[in-house]
């Protein structure tokens, strides 16, 4: 009986990787949310040879509202992604950045009312801070993820890129507690 459940699970897992769609992973959403969203969620839709779709970057939820985080995310891993067709790139950076310039134009206006906690920030709070922008904040988020806690706000300058003059220039605006 065991060793059916055993086969069982690694037949799923076979199954999500290698019969599924293509799509883009993301910050905070599982995977089985990601495929079930729309065409429309994603920036760019790539389609190999064989048919197979590769969605890249999903930044809208099922209804068509934007997620921020998830938008500042995909701008933040946008050198990562692998494309089929290259002259897609700009394109898609291009759409994303659009979203990502509204955001900033409506979050200038708000300001920063108090002190961000670089522990429990969202990376929609972390691109408020002076001079950090998507792949900081991302940078922030994963260095949070893999080596827990800060214990004091200047352990944020051993996040890559974050070196004297941005520290200095974030240091009022953030805390640990």
């Amino acid at each position: 009986m065991i060793k059916n459940i055993g086969k069982a699970y690694i037949i799923f897992i076979l199954f999500f990787i290698f019969v599924l769609p293509y799509c883009a992973y993301s910050q905070g959403w599982p995977v089985t949310k990601i495929k079930s969203l729309p065409d429309s969620s994603f920036t760019m839709i790539e389609v190999k040879k064989d048919g197979t779709k590769v969605r890249h970057f999903a930044y809208s939820d099922i209804n068509g509202n934007i997620d921020i985080d998830q938008l500042i995310y995909c701008l933040g891993i946008f050198s990562n992604e692998s494309w089929l067709k290259p002259e897609n790139i700009e394109t898609t950076r291009k759409s994303l950045e659009e979203h990502y310039y509204r955001f900033k134009l409506n979050q200038t206006k708000e300001g920063i009312p108090t002190a961000i906690n670089i522990n429990t920030a969202s990376l929609e709070d972390l691109v408020r801070l002076p001079n950090i922008g998507p792949v900081t904040a991302v940078k922030i988020y994963r260095f949070r993820d893999n080596y827990g806690l800060f214990k004091n706000v200047e352990d944020i300058k051993k996040v890559e890129g974050i070196g004297p003059a941005i520290f200095a220039g974030i240091k009022y605006y953030i805390k640990v507690r």
